[in-house]
C-alpha cells in the first residue's frame, strides 16, 4: 500500500480535513489442485471436460468425482462447438473487468457433454436459440483464465 496524494479541503463547518489517495494491490498464488487438467487445456486451446468410467456421465465445467457413483472421472477434450440456448446483450461491466462493453452473453450447451457455460460470444446482434457457436482462444493474459476464451458464430440458425 503506497498514498499517491493528498487532497486539502474544508468541511461546511469550516473545519480543514485531508482525504489521501491510496494504492492498494493483492498478490497471490492459488492452486488449482484437480482441475488443473482444464487449466492447461485453456493454454493449449483446448476445452477439456471429464466423464465418469463407471456409468458415462460426463461434466463441464469438469468434475473431480461422479455426482451418482463417487468414481473418479477421467479426462477428455472437446470438440469446441455448441449451441445457444439462450443469449442476451450485457450494458455493464464485469466485476473483474476485462471486457469491453456491451458484449453478448450466453448459455451454450456444449457438443460431447451433458453440461454446458454461460459465456461471452463475439457478435454483433443476439444469436437466436439453436444458432451453432465455437470457441477461440485469446493469447494475452487476461484478469481469469476463462477469459482467455470466447465463442463465435459458427452456423445461424434459420
Amino acid at each position: 500500500m503506497r498514498v499517491t496524494g493528498v487532497e486539502r479541503w474544508t468541511a461546511p463547518s469550516g473545519d480543514p480535513f485531508s482525504l489521501l489517495h491510496i494504492e492498494m494491490a493483492q498478490r497471490y498464488r492459488h492452486a488449482v489442485g484437480s482441475a488443473d487438467p482444464f487449466y492447461r487445456g485453456l493454454d493449449n486451446g483446448v476445452l477439456r471436460a471429464t466423464e465418469c468410467p463407471e456409468c458415462g456421465s460426463t461434466w463441464f465445467p469438469p468434475r473431480r468425482f461422479c455426482v451418482a457413483d463417487l468414481s473418479e472421472t477421467t479426462w477428455y477434450d472437446l470438440p469446441g462447438t455448441g449451441r445457444i440456448v439462450a443469449a442476451t446483450r450485457v450494458h455493464s461491466p464485469p466485476p473483474f473487468g476485462g471486457i469491453e462493453v456491451p458484449y453478448i452473453l450466453a448459455s451454450i450447451r456444449l457438443d460431447g457433454v451433458d453440461g454446458g457455460i454461460t459465456h461471452r460470444v463475439v457478435a454483433e446482434d443476439i444469436p437466436e436459440r439453436g444458432t451453432v457457436v465455437a470457441v477461440t482462444f485469446s493469447n494475452r493474459q487476461p484478469a481469469h483464465p476463462l477469459l482467455r476464451i470466447a465463442f463465435v458464430v459458427k452456423e445461424v440458425t434459420a
